[in-house]
């Protein structure tokens, strides 16, 4: 566990450096990396959920028959 947060640091660091080079703010970019990962949660979410809608509505519809 100790090597991946000293990874992590060390791609914090990097990350810092860049921002700092091109002039952005690096909370700014923390917050847009926020912002990333949760519109993909929340796409993967809704996946899920159609697909368990669509399982239920089949096996509704099975049941029908």
């Amino acid at each position: 566990m100790d090597n991946v947060n000293l990874i992590k640091k060390k791609h914090i660091e990097e990350l810092n450096s860049i921002c700092e080079k091109n002039g952005v703010n690096l909370k700014s970019m923390d917050k847009l990396v926020q912002s990333e990962r949760l519109k993909k949660l929340q796409k993967r979410n809704h996946y899920i959920h159609q697909t368990i809608d669509s399982e239920i509505e089949k096996e509704l519809g099975n049941e029908n028959k």
